[in-house]
């Protein structure tokens, strides 16, 4: 069995003036001891961490691969190693190109297809569309949720009707799954479409506007209470979405919402600046919005931090605004938004931690994740806190090579990403 100690690290969720020593076993936590405190193993494998932090690997529950079908912008093999030098070290996976996960044997087949070529711990959802109807009891063990587009987005795959949104909520509360919503109001995108000429990169806010991501929230909301399913918002991006789930969450309904790092570091006005890189669905809002999601991660109302990394060819993002496709890559990045967040004054330490690791854990039933305690999972990232870095995403491993955080200076890069106990990705300062 592998032994790994590490030796002499600062673990933010404890006393962050300690240094720690942590044993890990084969793929688990066995022991965490102040420094020097623990008897070490002959046989282990030394990590000196020497005050470097020792982080929980954070758990991006909102990502595109695009693999099977699209692999030539991203798959399986190249997208978990991004992820792993983004200090991601379980990724939850949303198909929405063809095939889509209609089908325990879709699943099945895409699971056998991806896991044998990932770094990281992946899972997947199942597609909440019509023609899953009848499947999604016989796919439950292998999903993580399901996942339904209420407005236009990437694939086309969106489900219009009522009744058809209704009977679906209603086959996913029988699982027990959680329902996880792209929630924009399909009527309300096409009038802001019409109204603002299809949309150009400074009307993008209004061509989705904040009233269609509340309107589908609040009807998402409605059908959770109505039909018993556990309603999950995705990449919420107005402050009246976080009021709506914060509201049904009081009034002690399950119901949970995340946002993503664009919706914080950027507003409508870098979209009219920067084009097609902030071409992102839903679309990035105003100032207060922006504000209002900060808020809702430091109280709880906002859950978790996801990634939402949909990535796209450099020719297809080069593409006039109105043609592009939407989208915005990260997973490379993804700790160091994070952490950087708390560096702008926005969170604090422990909060990104909260909301990136431990709640996505126990949001998606990960008893054994997203914290540094024995009898976890060694799903493990070690940080310089005082090492800053440049994004530059021509040296990504993601093949989406454009980013509208190019140039940026981020802290909290992950130099060691471990996976159940297996180092994965090591990158000296």
């Amino acid at each position: 069995m592998k032994v790994t100690l590490f030796t002499g690290a600062v673990l933010p969720t404890r006393h962050a003036s300690e240094r720690w020593d942590v044993l890990v076993e084969g793929h688990e936590i066995v022991a965490v001891e102040l420094e020097g405190k623990l008897a070490k193993p002959e046989a282990a494998t030394r990590i000196e961490a020497a005050g470097r932090w020792l982080l929980p690997g954070f758990i991006d529950d909102h990502v595109h691969l695009r693999e099977p079908g699209l692999e030539h912008k991203e798959g399986y093999a190249s997208g978990t190693r991004a992820a792993a030098a983004g200090g991601i070290t379980t990724l939850l996976e949303i198909q929405n190109n063809q095939p889509l996960m209609t089908s325990r044997s879709a699943v099945q087949a895409k699971l056998d297809q991806v896991r044998p070529k990932s770094v990281v711990n992946v899972a997947v959802y199942g597609s909440l569309v019509p023609t899953a109807r009848g499947n999604l009891a016989e796919m439950a063990d292998l999903v993580a949720g399901y996942k339904i587009f209420l407005g236009p987005s990437t694939g086309g795959i969106d489900v219009q009707g009522a009744e058809r949104v209704r009977a679906l909520f209603e086959e996913a509360a029988a699982t027990g799954h959680w329902v996880f919503v792209h929630a924009e109001d399909g009527p309300l995108i096409a009038e802001g479409l019409a109204k603002h000429g299809g949309g150009s990169a400074d009307t993008w806010h209004l061509a989705r506007p904040a009233a269609a991501e509340v309107v589908a929230t609040e009807n998402s909301i409605a059908l959770g209470r109505e039909t018993g399913a556990r309603v999950h918002i995705f990449h919420m991006s107005t402050g009246g979405a976080v009021d709506l789930v914060e509201r049904a969450r009081n009034a002690g309904q399950a119901v949970t919402g995340g946002t993503c790092p664009h919706y914080l570091y950027f507003t409508h006005e870098d979209t009219a600046r920067l084009g097609a890189l902030l071409r992102v669905n839903p679309s990035i809002k105003t100032r207060a919005d922006s504000e209002r999601l900060a808020e809702g991660l430091r109280s709880g109302a906002v859950d978790c931090l996801s990634s939402d990394h949909a990535p796209h060819t450099a020719e297809e993002k080069a593409r006039p605004f109105a043609e592009a496709p939407s989208g915005i890559p990260c997973l490379d990045i993804f700790m160091p938004l994070c952490l950087s967040l708390v560096e702008r004054g926005l969170l604090d330490l422990a909060t990104v931690i909260d909301r990136a690791a431990a709640r996505p854990a126990e949001l998606h039933g990960f008893t054994s994740k997203g914290r540094i305690e024995v009898g976890c999972d060694a799903d493990l990232v070690l940080v310089d806190p005082s090492e800053r870095r440049v994004v530059r995403a021509a040296e990504h491993f993601s093949k989406a090579k454009q980013s509208p955080y190019e140039g940026l200076e981020l802290m909290g890069w992950p130099q060691l990403t471990m996976v159940m106990g297996e180092v994965v990705h090591r990158r000296e300062a």
